[in-house]
């Protein structure tokens, strides 16, 4: 088999030649190899020898999970509360971007998100909000910037596909509503009180950004030929939300936008950050066979294979504190662990939990990858 066909064989829940291994890397990669972070967001081509020089040194991988390689001015742009981007503002070049959490959206303003839909109104956010963009022309320039990049990146999966290497997502990234406006405009402590003090609102703000999100995952597939799409997920986790709560408000999102995009032949990569385990048993209502389970090593994966094995891939999950602090052994150990409870039977993609973090040491990230030959 070749990384492709292991891929999907795995998502259809079949037992491929060998578990494939697919790690987030690209930050880890750029240290690795003297890039720094600005040019690894900023510069495709060298982002991609970075990962190059990982495979030589340290062993090949089947493909890479999501990658910010080449999404750097997505990044700076397209937020309207924008993240810390190495390079820029003073802020140093071989730090890793960071987001940065503000309340850029008031509670009024729900209403004007519903009248004026989502894309109009969000770029009316962005050019107030964002230093980065100066007005709406420049902001409908950064929409046009943001495609290219989509391009870009894309062909460089297509090089890569044909060098037996997948790259999962590339680009293709969506958020439920309810995550992008608890992420992105409302911050956390305010938007948990708005689902008790304007449900109503946040229905109807969700209902227009759906509309966005679902065009951005078909658009970006199209553009890039991956037909896969990152799907994050954090504040609508166990950690943020009650049951009452995830089932009444967020489990409708999630639902529909996996299956919106299952039924086009797109598979959700649903990349679940902090503590879901009290939710798997919700997602037995995401479409069967068509999904991927992608923990970041908060959850119990070994739980999330129990209840959700027998309907959608389970993907993860070395831990980043193992690929930092640990040795190789423990790490091959923990490896051959998930390979044989998760993977016996098929359904299974090895990876890190999360970001396989910028000062891991080498050895335990090439200990990660020889791990699924034995």
């Amino acid at each position: 088999m070749n990384s492709r066909e292991r891929i999907e064989a795995a998502i259809r829940l079949e037992k491929p030649d060998r578990i494939p291994v697919v790690p987030i890397i690209d930050i880890f990669a750029a240290r690795y190899a003297g890039v720094t972070q600005h040019d690894m967001l900023f510069d495709l081509a060298k982002a991609d020898a970075a990962i190059e020089k990982t495979m030589a040194d340290l062993g090949r991988m089947d493909g890479m999970n999501l990658s910010y390689g080449g999404m750097g001015r997505t990044l700076q742009l397209i937020f309207p509360s924008p993240p810390r981007i190495p390079g820029v503002d003073g802020y140093p070049a071989d730090e890793m971007f960071q987001f940065v959490e503000k309340e850029v959206m008031r509670p009024e303003q729900y209403d004007d998100l519903i009248e004026q839909g989502a894309l109009s109104w969000l770029l009316d956010m962005v050019v107030a909000h964002n230093p980065s963009v100066s007005g709406p022309v420049y902001a409908r320039y950064a929409l046009a910037k943001n495609m290219l990049d989509d391009f870009l990146i894309g062909r460089s999966a297509r090089r890569w596909a044909r060098r037996d290497f997948e790259c999962l997502v590339g680009p293709n990234i969506v958020f439920t509503p309810m995550e992008f406006i608890s992420l992105t405009l409302r911050s956390a402590t305010a938007f948990t009180l708005d689902l008790f003090r304007r449900p109503e609102k946040v229905k109807g703000a969700s209902r227009r950004l759906m509309a966005l999100f679902k065009a951005r995952g078909v658009r970006t597939v199209k553009i890039t030929g991956v037909r896969r799409v990152f799907m994050g997920g954090t504040r609508t986790s166990a950690t943020f939300l009650s049951p009452k709560l995830f089932e009444q408000l967020a489990l409708p999102e999630w639902k529909e936008l996996s299956e919106f995009f299952v039924e086009r032949g797109i598979t959700p990569v649903l990349h679940l950050d902090s503590e879901w385990t009290p939710f798997f048993e919700y997602l037995k209502e995401l479409p069967a066979r068509s999904c991927i389970l992608n923990l970041d090593g908060t959850s119990d994966i070994f739980k999330a294979k129990e209840v959700l094995g027998d309907r959608m891939c389970i993907m993860g999950d070395v831990p980043a504190t193992l690929l930092k602090l640990g040795e190789p052994e423990e790490v091959h150990a923990y490896c051959r662990r998930l390979i044989e409870e998760l993977g016996s039977d098929g359904g299974f993609i090895l990876s890190s939990g999360c970001t396989v973090p910028i000062d891991s040491k080498p050895e335990n990230v090439k200990a990660m990858l020889e791990s699924v030959h034995g």
